[in-house]
């Protein structure tokens, strides 16, 4: 049965962003941590893919691609938000050989027609240059039909494209007073409030990107594009997928996510897209204190869980995470 792939809706949220919104994103937003990276990289290295050139679409601030930028010799950031280029460019970025990351303005969906991209080759097409493609927690945002074309065209043989982007929100039951409580004020708070201000890339993303549209997707829906598609196959892809539904083993810890008091963490879920619009929605019963902020009211909440335990009173803390997918797909050789 085929699967019902979500219809590409533009992301206009951080496309839109001043330069302050982006500062504070850039801010805010963690970091992946080098072994993360390192298991990343794997799928790709260990097939014999090269380490030469990297492309990482939908960059943002850059706060994956500063992670990722000393495994390789050259590196290209792309964003469609000026806002967001201009706080990457200015946080200090280096490759493998020392030289600063490129950042630019560019969508998915027109790589080959970058200039930045057909610089990469004598003949000034841009035609399988780069080794390797990464976007983190932003391919829910691309138009999949024109981005995979353009996959095609860019990378080299035996090149990898690379989407990891991060789930639902969990909390370490083996370490948090009250857990089985505080995960049912975080599951109500996803439903109510977070769900009405979602959109299809949204939920793609929090469902581990498992309806996400793949190129063989593609070649499917549009037999005209199955001479161009036809080097990406399902057999040369890989999903992983990391602490799937908060599943932790005793002494066991989120490979994304940590120890955080609450302050960080209400930093943190601030930049979600859903709590943006869910601010943009309510800011004038926000600004008339005619309602409480919904950050606020859930860490109102979490705290009263918490003092209801004798081990949680006046803690201001917990562990939490983050569920992962990694997609890999390789380009044939």
């Amino acid at each position: 049965m085929a699967i019902p792939h979500v219809a590409h809706q533009e992301e206009k949220t951080f496309r839109n962003y001043d330069s302050k919104a982006a500062s504070d994103y850039a801010k805010f937003r963690p970091g992946w941590d080098d072994e993360f990276i390192a298991n990343l990289l794997s799928h790709h290295t260990s097939q014999g893919g090269k380490m030469d050139v990297l492309l990482d679409l939908g960059c943002g601030p850059g706060t994956s691609t500063r992670t990722l930028a000393p495994h390789f010799q050259r590196v290209i950031a792309l964003d469609p938000s000026p806002a967001m280029i201009e706080a990457a460019r200015g946080i200090p970025s280096k490759t493998a050989l020392g030289e600063s990351v490129q950042y630019e303005v560019g969508k998915a969906e027109d790589l080959s027609a970058n200039p930045v991209i057909k610089g990469l080759t004598q003949a000034g097409d841009g035609l399988e240059s780069v080794d390797v493609i990464t976007a983190a927690t932003a391919a829910h945002w691309f138009d999949l039909d024109a981005f995979w074309i353009e996959a095609a065209k860019v990378l080299k043989p035996g090149g990898s494209v690379i989407f990891f982007a991060t789930g639902d929100s969990h909390i370490d039951p083996n370490t948090t007073p009250n857990a089985a409580k505080y995960q049912q004020l975080i599951d109500l708070f996803r439903e109510t409030v977070m769900a009405p201000y979602e959109t299809p890339g949204n939920r793609l993303c929090r469902e581990l990107y498992k309806d996400l549209k793949m190129p063989w997707d593609v070649a499917e829906a549009n037999p005209d594009l199955q001479p161009v598609l036809s080097v990406f196959k399902r057999q040369n892809s890989v999903r992983q997928e990391i602490n799937k539904g908060g599943e932790l083993t005793k002494g066991e810890k989120f490979v994304r996510g940590g120890r955080a008091d609450f302050n960080t963490i209400k930093l943190i879920m601030g930049t979600a897209s859903p709590i943006v619009r869910w601010r943009q929605a309510h800011q004038e019963q926000l600004e008339k204190g005619e309602i409480e902020d919904c950050l606020e009211e859930f860490f109102r909440k979490a705290r009263e869980i918490l003092d209801e335990t004798e081990e949680g009173r006046g803690r201001d803390y917990v562990d939490t995470g983050l569920s992962i997918v990694i997609l890999v797909v390789r380009k044939d050789k």
